[in-house]
């Protein structure tokens, strides 16, 4: 089509059938793949439970790495263990010249025992599944409170309890109960607090119990001998790895399972799991999860699930880009070496009609 001045003007070449089809795949397949990794965010930061290390971190400029031990049933024990641990573990971090700031600690950690109790209120008397709780366990455990607060090890009374939403309810007909009391056994306990758990999909398929109630994990055990079978640390991590291998290395671990929360859903941790797929159902240490490690791990199904979908449907596109990234820098070099040739070209006439011009030839 001739344009102003007699030039020439390329029209735009249309696409063919063939070429919107494979187009349009390539958008639909980005799409698709833009999709899975909002779901794989949106899974990733779904439990608060996996978020400790960064509660506790703060704006320090440290590492930390939040690791959880699920010891089997035959192989609970009792707190003596954690107190030895403790010391054996401050001895550890002073080895590797990791000082704890003034007045503070370089790491935080709970622990957990449950046993089933019989609380009565009024005229209502339930066995409820009882945790009984130790350390910082809110802190890894941040439930939603409704009315009261939380329990605590430095609490001066040991004696109080923390009910579920679901608990206070059928007990009490109400969630703004804190300050009344429920009887376990001949002895009156003061409710501290009403929280709300997890209403995540996850958590709702993980957690098989009607309601639950928190105690002091030494109040639980004066009441029925307990022992621990979750413990749970926030510690420095300077270089990737160290803080599971130091638990792996110390901690009276035995048959049970170690878990680096920090690190489960990355890239590697979650190739591991879809790779491991038929042998995640197989358990092997005679180890029964609580309801937020279930939970945790059924979210490590889906986020590799949406990390595999999301490989897939990007690989086309990928490659797509890439093709044509080739042609257009290769078209464009081809065209810069002809406007290139063009102008020398042009210049060499421009010098010979200047030389006509002189020489009047």
């Amino acid at each position: 089509m001739s344009g102003r001045g007699g030039k020439y003007v390329r029209k735009a070449p249309s696409l063919t059938k063939k070429q919107l089809f494979l187009l349009l795949l390539n958008v639909v397949l980005a799409l698709l793949a833009l999709a899975c990794a909002w779901g794989l965010n949106a899974v990733k930061s779904a439990l608060l439970t996996q978020s400790a290390a960064k509660a506790w971190r703060g704006s320090s400029e440290m590492r930390f790495a939040q690791v959880s031990v699920f010891l089997p049933e035959d192989e609970k024990t009792d707190v003596n263990s954690i107190e030895s641990f403790r010391r054996t573990l401050d001895q550890a971090l002073v080895d590797a010249s990791l000082e704890a700031p003034e007045g503070g600690s370089l790491y935080t950690d709970a622990y957990s025992g449950t046993a089933t109790v019989s609380v009565v209120s009024g005229k209502t008397s339930l066995s409820v599944k009882t945790i009984g709780v130790g350390g910082d366990f809110f802190l890894f455990h941040p439930y939603t409170l409704l009315s009261g607060s939380y329990i605590a090890e430095t609490d001066f009374a040991q004696d109080r309890v923390v009910l579920d939403e679901n608990l206070a309810w059928q007990l009490f007909g109400s969630s703004d109960v804190a300050g009344m009391e429920v009887t376990i056994g001949e002895r009156n306990y003061p409710v501290a607090g009403v929280v709300r758990l997890e209403d995540d999909k996850a958590t709702k398929k993980a957690l098989t119990d009607p309601a639950l109630m928190f105690m002091s994990f030494d109040a639980l055990n004066a009441i029925q001998e307990t022992k621990f079978d979750t413990y749970e640390i926030v510690m420095p991590d300077p270089i990737s790895g160290y803080a599971l291998s130091v638990i792996k290395d110390k901690f009276p671990l035995g048959d049970g399972v170690a878990v680096e929360n920090s690190n489960r859903y990355s890239a590697l941790s979650l190739a591991k799991v879809a790779l491991a797929y038929g042998e995640r159902s197989m358990n092997t240490h005679a180890v029964i999860y609580p309801y937020w490690e279930n939970a945790a791990r059924l979210t490590e199904d889906y986020a590799a699930l949406f990390l595999l979908l999301m490989v897939l449907f990007a690989i086309t596109p990928a490659v797509f880009v890439l093709v044509w990234l080739i042609r257009t820098i290769k078209r464009l070099i081809t065209e810069a070496k002809d406007k290139t040739v063009t102008a020398i070209e042009e210049k060499i006439e421009q010098k010979k009609e200047e030389h006509y011009v002189r020489t009047g030839i």
